[in-house]
């Protein structure tokens, strides 16, 4: 009598290690096909630019409303690879995004098994890459997720000093991390003997307080830190408030907030159901539902709801979807349920891949007629020296960086983030009445050898703001500069000597 022995196949782990870095780095790929990948970019490297060139940042070395984090990763990516190189930029983004995943599958396997932590990693690699243009852009958010995760991960080990310390790097890179504070007092509840409690609440404090204090010294030391408080801080909440109109918030729903929704429905139907059982959940699994929705909340605070802002939400949706898909997979239903899930995450990367590969990330969701902005910049760069400076009026720093020159002005955009389109008074937070006496000290130190009106174009619908509104650049003009050429409906002057 013989019988016959069967074995199961286990897949080698460098082999699930390899599957599992694809899957997480194909989304990203479409974001080297471009060399800018939305506005912000620009912004960020044409600061950069002016930071490495001996400038404090918020003042003479750039103006904008983000924590300086974002501006020293580019600056110093420009200092190693030269200035306006984006290719290396968008390679540190993936490199940020390959690492957090990591911390993730190691949060996923803490709180749940290796194949939740697996799954947990590979569905932020694929949510933070299958997206309009603008997801994959070397922004904010995803580099402040490195630090965000780590602090997370660190809570859930109980190492309260280095989860502050990593708390207070993230608010480095974007003011919606802080509301992650608010995870404290769950997770001193649920992970920590009543006696410790004290003890783990100083540390977390006195490491969040060190941070705070390393980059203050940072901002200090480089002469940053006035400024810093001007335009970071106290323009907080005028920001918010010209984004929560209800024109505004159903404009970017519709762009942002429902494609999101529908291009992770699956996830968030998996999240949504293993939340639902709070009272069978482990303390750390309340703790990681605690953090999405803290995530939502940061998400929203500041009311410009574009899909970049939702990487923040992506990283407690990737757990708790894998914390339910990984139970699931252990019922009679598992081919279903990973027949779903394949299908429910492979299809959006798929389409949006495709896509973004195809797409102009600055015009993409544009109707016709579309800015010709790389004729302009061929234009900028082909009468221009390469140590000339140049003036953008408008909202349009990324010729700045296609055309590979430096700004005359310590700001790369005007009524950033208005809504444009409404008709309202101009009055935003970067054209405040101390903008223009900056704008005209920067005009004068660095005379541009151009000036571009893209408001003369009506691109990013600035036609309502001609330059003969503003004193400071209808007097420049008028006296010391002539029009030379018409330029896909911009406007180009130069100086008359």
């Amino acid at each position: 009598m013989s019988t016959t022995a069967t074995t199961r196949r286990t897949l080698n782990p460098i082999a699930i290690a390899a599957l599992a870095a694809v899957a997480i780095v194909l989304p990203h790929v479409p974001s080297f096909f471009h060399r800018l990948l939305d506005g912000d970019e620009a912004i960020y490297a044409s600061i950069a630019a002016l930071m490495n060139m001996g400038e404090p940042l918020y003042a003479g070395g750039g103006v904008d409303n983000k924590p300086p984090g974002i501006f020293w990763v580019y600056a110093a990516t420009f200092r190693v690879f030269g200035t306006y190189q984006m290719s290396a930029i968008h390679t540190i983004e993936l490199l940020a995004v390959v690492a957090t995943a990591i911390l993730i599958f190691f949060a996923g396997r803490h709180a749940g098994s290796t194949r939740a932590g697996l799954l947990a990693a590979i569905f932020y690699g694929v949510m933070t890459g299958a997206g309009n243009p603008r997801l994959l852009a070397a922004n904010t958010e995803v580099l402040m997720m490195l630090p965000l995760t780590a602090s997370v991960l660190l809570m859930l080990q109980r190492r309260w000093l280095w989860s502050g310390v990593l708390l207070a790097a993230a608010g480095a890179f974007r003011q919606s991390a802080a509301i992650q504070v608010l995870l404290l007092p769950l997770a001193l509840a649920y992970l920590e003997p009543r006696v410790t409690r004290v003890r783990a609440l100083l540390l977390f404090a006195g490491g969040l307080a060190a941070g705070l204090v390393a980059s203050a010294l940072l901002l200090a030391l480089t002469g940053s830190l006035p400024g810093f408080w001007r335009w970071t801080i106290g323009i907080l909440t005028q920001y918010a408030g010209t984004n929560w109109t209800p024109a505004v918030v159903w404009s970017r729903a519709q762009d942002s907030v429902l494609p999101f929704l529908l291009a992770t429905a699956v996830l968030w139907a998996a999240a949504i159901g293993w939340a639902a059982r709070w009272k069978q959940l482990e303390p750390a699994h309340r703790l990681v539902t605690a953090w999405l929705v803290a995530s939502v909340a940061g998400s929203l605070a500041g009311g410009h709801l574009s899909w970049h802002y939702f990487i923040q939400v992506m990283g407690p949706l990737a757990l708790l979807a894998a914390f339910a898909i990984d139970h699931a997979l252990h019922t009679p239903m598992r081919r279903e349920v990973a027949t779903v899930v394949a299908l429910g995450v492979a299809a959006p990367a798929l389409w949006w891949g495709a896509y973004d590969v195809v797409a102009d990330p600055l015009t993409y969701d544009w109707s016709p007629p579309i800015a010709k902005h790389e004729l302009v910049a061929t234009y900028i760069k082909n009468h221009t020296k390469p140590n000339d400076r140049v003036f953008v009026w408008g909202d349009w720093p990324a010729l700045y960086v296609e055309s590979d020159r430096d700004m005359a002005s310590r700001f790369p955009g005007f009524l950033r983030g208005f809504d444009r389109g409404s008709h309202l008074p101009p009055n935003n937070w970067d054209t405040t009445p101390d903008v223009w006496p900056a704008l005209q000290a920067d005009l004068e130190r660095n005379p541009p050898a151009m000036i571009v009106d893209t408001a003369a174009a009506n691109w990013s619908d600035f036609a309502g703001y001609p330059m003969r509104n503003y004193p400071v650049l209808q007097n420049l003009v008028g006296t010391k500069y002539r029009l030379v050429a018409v330029v896909d409906g911009v406007a180009i002057y130069v100086r008359n000597s």
